[in-house]
């Protein structure tokens, strides 16, 4: 049986953690290099109750990229990626991940430290449907059956990430970047199979 005088310290502490991770994803959006202490400001909160949650630096962008991830998936589940044609779901699927991402794009840059194949894994729950949705293009004639799926996959999530490191640059805006996104990727995946008229 779960004491009750603990309820409030652990709101109180969920609270905590959430300020935190809320702060870090504004300010590394603007400077990916921000230290705890600007984190800790920014929050609210002091260095100790800072590092009572996350022990470093490392734990707390892990502590970011996982929340991401989630509310990338659970974006990806929304955009019905199995409804409709492959084009107009994958137009769905690059808006809902680039929403997502947009707000965590200071991670795209922070995220270099990472092992790209543990990122890669770290990921595949999210990648899921993407995979499955260029698997039914290519098989529609939608998308390039003549490149390897995985090859797409990864040229999309480029892309994207692409679109989040000129918005980080303050070279596009968000809505700019998003039209560049979903142009670029629409002519990288189409199939170039054209009629032989002359």
């Amino acid at each position: 049986m779960s004491n009750l005088g603990e309820g409030p310290v652990r709101a109180d502490a969920r609270r905590n953690a959430e300020r935190i991770l809320a702060a870090t994803t504004e300010l590394i959006a603007t400077d990916p290099g921000v230290s705890m202490e600007a984190v800790a400001a920014a929050a609210g909160v002091s260095r100790a109750t800072l590092y009572h949650h996350f022990r470093s630096r490392d734990a707390l962008m892990d502590a970011l990229t996982d929340r991401s991830i989630g509310e990338v998936t659970a974006a990806l589940t929304d955009a019905r990626a199995d409804e409709g044609t492959a084009q107009e779901a994958m137009e769905r699927v690059l808006r809902a991940a680039w929403q997502v991402i947009g707000r965590y794009r200071g991670l795209v840059i922070v995220n270099q430290r990472l092992e790209p194949g543990a990122l890669r894994a770290r990921l595949a729950p999210a990648l899921a449907p993407v995979r499955a949705l260029i698997a039914r293009g290519q098989r529609d004639g939608t998308f390039d059956a003549e490149l390897p799926a995985e090859w797409l996959l990864s040229a999309v999530i480029d892309l994207i990430h692409a679109a989040s490191r000129q918005v980080t640059a303050g070279a596009m805006d968000a809505a700019a970047a998003e039209r560049a996104l979903l142009r670029t990727a629409a002519a990288a995946l189409s199939s170039h199979r054209r009629s032989g008229a002359a």
